[in-house]
């Protein structure tokens, strides 16, 4: 399907957000939108499997192997947790998708700034495709592990270690309530994870459509002001100043919802990411275990994504503030000087993505978190051993 606004692939992008939302009972930008039996089935599932943790440690204990398997699974449910609430959250996504959807509306008549947003949303859209498929292989290959297991070795195996609070899976009925559950979470999971991923990329990678067309307005200020250089009316040059300050407000207006919104998220994402990856990569080590091996790379997959968007963040601000700083300002007179200097002393101080506001989100902080990870996984290793 080829669009030649931008304006109509930014619907259509969210329109399969909320189909996979949906799914998990949370597709929130529905008119009069309720929670549904969709939406309470989730939520039971992953508060069983929350609470299911203290029991699998207490039935595996001291199996460590198996403690660090459910360690890493149980970071995935904590993530689960967190974008549930944010996603409850309801009048934060509205908000943000009527600022986009306004924002692509306004510019689809502008040749310029269409082409631009157009090939950011091409850009949005095989993101998409790329985590939506990237889930779905770990999700597929985690789903074919028990019956592969089975089949070839005859030995019964769920789909990950956390098992479903006073059930025992050596028993056949209880094995098969676990499998069930657990089926029924990753089929969830994929729709819930990818709805979730698939709108932070969306709401965060369209800092770069505002940044562009910011650039575009300021490029087309410079042309302005050299037209007037000669000229005693100002009119155009205070009529493009104006559009370019109300649109600088509504790009910080912007990323401090976005910083606010997804402080919760983030941290619980990279702390979560250390018993995820610690225990996938011990399980990978110690049992040579196919299960973590998917887990570990979906993870660091997202971990990376995650302080992706955040370098992007950083760099289109400083984009922002390198266009001010390169315009034609010299050429303004006093009380236009007045009105940019104060645009650019706020774009010297944009709002970044940060960890509890401990650290900016970006690649640096993914090297951190890595090597973190790795010394901690090769200590579990030696205790192991």
């Amino acid at each position: 399907m080829t669009f030649t606004l931008s304006h109509d692939l930014y619907v259509y992008n969210l329109h399969l957000i909320r189909w996979f939302a949906s799914f998990v009972g949370l597709d929130i930008m529905a008119p009069n939108y309720k929670p549904n039996i969709l939406t309470f089935l989730a939520f039971f599932g992953l508060s069983i499997s929350l609470i299911g943790e203290v029991y699998t440690v207490w039935y595996f204990w001291p199996i460590l192997d198996k403690l660090m398997e459910s360690a890493a699974i149980f970071g995935v449910f904590i993530q689960g947790l967190a974008k549930f609430y944010t996603a409850l959250r309801r009048k934060f996504f509205e908000v943000m998708y009527n600022r986009l959807d306004l924002f692509h509306y306004e510019y689809r008549n502008h040749e310029k700034n269409n082409a631009t947003l157009l090939l950011l949303m091409n850009r949005i859209c095989l993101l998409r495709k790329l985590i939506t498929s990237q889930f779905s292989i770990s999700i597929l290959t985690l789903m074919v592990t028990p019956v592969a297991q089975y089949i070839l070795k005859g030995e019964r195996f769920l789909v990950y270690t956390i098992i479903l609070p006073f059930t025992d899976p050596e028993i056949t009925s209880h094995y098969l309530l676990n499998l069930v559950v657990q089926y029924y979470l990753l089929i969830v999971g994929l729709a819930g994870f990818s709805a979730a991923e698939n709108v932070l990329i969306l709401f965060v990678t369209s800092v770069a459509g505002y940044a562009d067309v910011l650039k575009n307005k300021i490029d087309e200020m410079n042309i302005i002001l050299l037209d007037a250089q000669n000229s005693r009316d100002r009119t155009s040059v205070k009529l493009k100043l104006r559009e370019i300050v109300l649109l600088h407000q509504r790009v910080l207006e912007y990323e401090d919802d976005l910083d606010k919104r997804y402080y919760l998220n983030n941290w619980v994402q990279v702390a979560s990411s250390i018993f995820n990856l610690t225990g996938a990569l011990f399980g990978c080590y110690v049992s040579n275990s196919f299960t973590m091996n998917a887990l570990a790379i979906t993870i660091v997959i997202q971990l990376f994504e995650l302080c992706l968007l955040g370098t992007i963040l950083s760099i289109k601000n400083e984009e922002i503030e390198h266009a001010f700083y390169d315009s034609l300002w010299y050429l303004m007179d006093h009380s236009e000087k007045k009105d940019f200097l104060i645009m650019f002393h706020k774009c010297q101080h944009a709002k970044e993505m940060t960890v509890a506001s401990m650290a900016a989100l970006n690649i640096v902080l993914f090297i951190a978190i890595m090597q973190k990870i790795y010394a901690l996984a090769m200590m579990m290793m030696r205790f192991s051993e």
